[in-house]
C-alpha cells in the first residue's frame, strides 16, 4: 500500500503559511493548488485515480498541531474528490516534548505503521528538529526490515525569505546514499569513498 508520512506543523492559528510550492527537481511534485502542506504536493504526484492509500500524521499532543491537523484533513479531502482516489488516515500521538523517550516511542509506533509490500512517503517539513532523523530510521527500518517496501518520494517545503517562493525538494537520493553506505562498510568494500564520490556526482 502506498502510505504517506508527514507531522503536523507547529505554528499558531493565522501564522502557518499557505503557498504555491514550486518543484525545485522532481517535475511530478508541482502542484497547481496553494497549501500549507508539502505533503499534498507528494500525494497529488503518486496518489492515482482508483487508488487508496493511507495518510499518517505525527500529532504531537499540542495544540497548535492539533489545529493544523485539521487543516491537513480538509485540504486532503479536497484533493482525495478531485483526485479520485481514496484514503484512510492514521494519527500517530506522542507527546509534546524533546525527552529521548519522546523521540523513540515516535520511532515504535511508525515501525508499527509499515508492512510488507508497502511503497512509502513521506515529509520531514515540520515537527521538532528530531523527528525528521526519525522518520528517516522508519523508513530504514522498513526498506530493510520488512519485505518487499520501497521508498517512493521523500520531501522538504521550504521558503526563499528573500523573494518570498516557497520550493519544495526531493531528497529521496539522501536515503539511498546512507544505504549505499552501509552496504559498502558491511561488504568491506575497497576504496568506497571514490565510490560513494562517483555515486554523488
Amino acid at each position: 500500500m502506498k502510505k504517506f508520512i508527514s507531522t503536523s506543523p507547529y505554528q499558531p492559528k493565522g501564522r502557518l503559511e499557505k503557498g504555491l510550492y514550486k518543484a525545485a527537481d522532481n517535475q511530478l511534485l508541482a502542484y497547481d493548488t496553494p497549501t500549507s502542506f508539502p505533503i499534498l504536493a507528494a500525494i497529488n504526484a503518486y496518489a492515482n485515480q482508483g487508488e487508496n492509500i493511507e495518510i499518517i500524521t505525527i500529532v504531537p499532543c499540542y495544540e497548535n498541531a492539533i489545529y493544523n491537523y485539521e487543516l491537513l484533513k480538509e485540504e486532503v479531502a479536497a484533493l482525495a474528490q478531485k483526485k479520485g482516489f481514496t484514503y484512510t488516515l492514521k494519527e500517530v500521538n506522542v507527546p509534546y516534548d524533546n525527552e529521548i523517550g519522546t523521540e523513540l516511542e515516535l520511532f515504535e509506533k511508525l515501525m508499527d505503521c509499515t508492512a510488507d509490500n508497502d511503497t512509502l512517503y513521506a515529509c520531514i517539513t515540520y515537527g521538532s528538529k528530531p523527528f525528521p532523523l526519525v522518520q528517516m530510521m522508519a523508513l530504514n527500518y522498513a526498506y530493510r526490515i520488512r519485505k518487499n517496501v520501497s521508498i517512493g518520494c521523500i520531501v522538504y517545503g521550504a521558503k526563499d525569505h528573500n523573494n518570498g517562493n516557497m520550493f519544495i525538494y526531493d531528497i529521496t537520493s539522501l536515503l539511498y546514499i546512507d544505504e549505499a553506505v552501509r552496504l559498502m562498510a558491511e561488504q568491506k568494500v575497497k576504496n568506497p569513498t571514490d565510490i560513494i564520490k562517483s555515486l554523488l556526482k
